[in-house]
């Protein structure tokens, strides 16, 4: 059917006319989408805002109570040659009585050289109040690093268990998943080391992998026997091949943290055997 031209210009200016005009629902739509933006800028806002608040206020107490003392003839080694060696320590000095000030719930103070991790430990009256509060008790998702509330303050379980968060900005124990990214990361210095009030502990770490929330590797040994079967088992475990002889005996500490998405089961764990340890020099 044909159409004269007056007809079909009237009918492109009828659609052009109705398509540029907004329609009610396009108008809730996009006022929905903006405001959606702006609390999810918001909310990324507030995560940043309280990550930075947790990442200052360690890296506050570490330049106030704890010093890197340099030693005669180590001046250019650097923190983690000092430590490749057993009996090796890195000499810290570390103002506890001003900590526990703080926080009486001070145990002491982990430090790992091949991934920067500085840190207090506390052990509170469970395992939940110090996932979503800091060394001086504010709340903040950083959380701090602390020893399961049922060991033994003085780390003299044959397993103690450690707990800190993955932190996506990579403080706490957030850089302990850089062991499993980079094989060859934990052979460079494959020590890690935990400052109390009377002593100073030398850890070696013999494994590390990811493994799931209540799965064997938080088992608490209670006899030789046990410990024996907890250590091979851990062994067998892990994809990574110690560099140095690991003793029969010692002490085991297990550091634990999230892995995988937000939620998820999964942890990342890392075990050391106390390999040395020494009284506190003043």
């Amino acid at each position: 059917m044909k159409t004269n031209g007056r007809d079909t210009k009237k009918t492109a200016k009828k659609k052009k006319k109705k398509g540029g005009k907004w329609r009610a629902s396009d108008l809730v739509i996009l006022v929905i989408a903006g405001l959606v933006l702006v609390v999810s800028l918001w909310k990324l806002a507030g995560i940043f805002l309280e990550y930075k608040a947790g990442t200052d206020a360690y890296e506050n107490l570490e330049k106030l109570y704890v010093e890197k003392v340099e030693t005669k003839g180590q001046e250019q080694e650097t923190e983690t040659e000092l430590s490749k060696e057993t009996g090796m320590f890195p000499e810290v000095s570390i103002d506890f009585a001003s900590l526990k000030e703080i926080n009486e719930e001070l145990i002491g103070w982990i430090f790992i050289p091949v991934l920067d991790i500085d840190y207090p430990v506390v052990q509170g009256t469970d395992n939940d109040y110090y996932l979503t509060h800091t060394f001086d008790k504010k709340t903040n998702s950083s959380g701090a690093i602390f020893v399961d509330y049922g060991a033994n303050h003085d780390l003299t379980d044959y397993n103690t268990l450690i707990y800190g968060h993955n932190m996506k900005n990579g403080s706490m124990f957030g850089s302990l998943k850089k062991f499993i990214r980079d094989e060859e990361l934990c052979g460079t210095d494959p020590y890690f080391y935990i400052y109390t009030e009377e002593k100073r502990y030398q850890y070696l770490i013999i494994s590390y992998y990811v493994t799931m929330d209540g799965s064997n590797t938080y088992l608490l040994p209670a006899s030789e026997e046990e410990y024996e079967s907890y250590k091979n088992w851990i062994l067998r475990s892990s994809p990574y091949d110690c560099p140095e002889d690991i003793p029969e005996s010692g002490n085991i500490v297990t550091l634990s943290t999230c892995y995988g998405k937000s939620g998820s089961d999964q942890r990342f764990v890392v075990h050391g055997i106390l390999v040395d340890v020494q009284e506190q020099t003043e």
